[in-house]
């Protein structure tokens, strides 16, 4: 009989310390969510081209995040975003089919760096690779990702981009 009680009783208080634990939890109240209204007030639509050149893939694909949450604040606030990301230098090394050269400890870092820029096409924003980069890591324009687009020269995008109305957010 007192086997039998143990193997109820201490199941049932396990369980009510959980659901205790979780009302508690939920019960705690929630930041408030931030907004940018000073900043989009009057806004329906905003262009914006991010030029990345970061030797880091661990940045990058914290970088590559934050843009996809940018995105999502701008639509969440009522404005239209039109983003294009446009990636220089060392950066483009992390953008190959094959990932060859990367070393191993930094392989899973660049498969989160490609894994968001798949994210990033599905929004609709535009990925650019810089071809003089491309050049210069001697890597193929045909070995880079399906998501990016190769173009002839970073700078050049970048200020195309500009005289169409397009704001520049360098990240280096």
């Amino acid at each position: 009989m007192h086997l039998a009680r143990r193997y109820i009783l201490f199941p049932a208080l396990t369980l009510l310390a959980l659901l205790l634990t979780m009302t508690v939890a939920s019960a705690a109240p929630q930041a408030p969510q931030l907004k940018d209204t000073q900043a989009l007030q009057g806004l329906s639509s905003a262009k914006v081209v991010f030029m990345l050149n970061l030797k880091e893939p661990r940045r990058l694909a914290h970088v590559l995040d934050v843009v996809k949450k940018t995105d999502k604040g701008m639509r969440a606030q009522g404005v239209k975003p039109e983003i294009v990301v446009v990636i220089i230098g060392p950066s483009v090394a992390f953008l190959t089919k094959d990932r060859r050269g990367i070393p191993y400890m930094k392989q899973r870092a660049v498969a989160k760096v490609q894994k968001n820029l798949r994210k990033l096409k599905t929004l609709g924003i535009r990925i650019e690779a810089c071809g003089i980069a491309l050049k210069g890591m001697d890597i193929a324009p045909a070995d880079v990702i399906p998501e990016v687009q190769p173009i002839g020269n970073g700078f050049v995008s970048a200020i195309g981009y500009q005289a169409q109305g397009y704001n520049l957010i360098p990240v280096y």
